[in-house]
Order: C-alpha cells, then structure tokens, then sequence
C-alpha cells in the first residue's frame, strides 16, 4: 500500500503541470482552513454587537455604522505590526469611494497618546472609535487587526482576522454590495 502511494506521488511530483496544480490546491486548501479556523468564534450575520464607544478627539463621525450601505468596522491594536501595514489599506478604500464608510476600533492599548501617535504615524484619516475589554468580548476580537464587512441593513456579511489587500477588502465588499 505505502510503495504504492510512494510511487503515485513519484510519478505525479515528475509532471510540471501536475506538480504545480498539486502544490497551488494545498497552498489555497491550507489558507482557507486557516482562515475559517480564525473567524470560527466571530459574530456572524445573526448577531452585530453594538458599537456604542467614545471618539478619539475629534475624529467623530456623524453616526458609527451608516444605514444603507455596506462598511467596515476595523478592529486594531496600536502596537500591531499587520495593524499599522493594513490599515492604509482600508483608508485609501474609502478615500477614493469604493467603500461608503469605515471605522476602526482601537484596542489593547495602554493610553491614548498611544493611539494618537499610531493614528499619526499611519496617516489615517478614518474615524476612531475606543474599545475596552467588554467590546473585545462582545466582538470576539482575539486577533489583530478584525475586519467586519456590514451590509446595509446593519448586520456582518463577512468577517477576516490579520492582514488584508485592497483587493482583498474591496472584494469583500463588492461582493456584498445590492
């Protein structure tokens, strides 16, 4: 059995093509179960937490989560390696209008010239909400950075743990755009 197998991966790691379709289905295969393993405890479209926070400064914005079209609230923490190399990302979506509205949420932080200081080194012009312990329960955030995708109705329609493209957001959001 075990010479038998041996000799099928032989023959199927000889052929270019074989060996390249093999090796790109186990790469996609192990990232997606990575990511299903990570967003495995996050609220889904059944249940959108309340985001009932403080504002830093004056970065306030007319409301926290805008009716009618689709958004993202992004969770962040300011000593964040992937938090500080993603959140352009998300800025520049919103700053050329392929996203209506984003937030980020910042959490575990020690004070708040420590969210000021990450929020002027990245440049970021979004609006930021202040999180405590209790949002990062409401929310399940146990990662950095969380994406939230919410659709107009106010409920979550996709969710994502760690760094993020603008392809990738803005996919995200396209396709959950009516």
């Amino acid at each position: 059995m075990i010479k038998k197998f041996k000799s099928s991966w032989k023959k199927l790691r000889s052929h270019f093509w074989g060996s390249l379709v093999l090796d790109v289905v186990l790469i996609i295969t192990a990232f997606l179960l990575v990511s299903l393993w990570q967003v495995r405890d996050l609220p889904d479209d059944d249940h959108t937490p309340p985001l009932e926070l403080a504002w830093l400064d004056d970065m306030q914005a007319d409301s926290v989560m805008v009716s009618g079209q689709v958004g993202v609230v992004y969770f962040f923490a300011p000593w964040c390696f992937y938090c500080r190399n993603s959140i352009d990302n998300l800025d520049e979506l919103v700053s050329s209008g392929k996203l209506s509205w984003a937030r980020t949420v910042a959490l575990d932080y020690s004070d708040l010239d420590e969210v000021r200081e990450f929020i002027k080194q990245t440049g970021v012009h979004l609006p930021v909400l202040l999180g405590n312990p209790q949002t990062s329960s409401d929310w399940q955030v146990r990662g950095f950075p969380t994406y939230f995708v919410i659709d107009g109705d106010g409920k979550i329609v996709s969710r994502s743990v760690g760094y993020s493209t603008k392809v990738g957001l803005a996919a995200r959001v396209w396709m959950n755009q009516k």
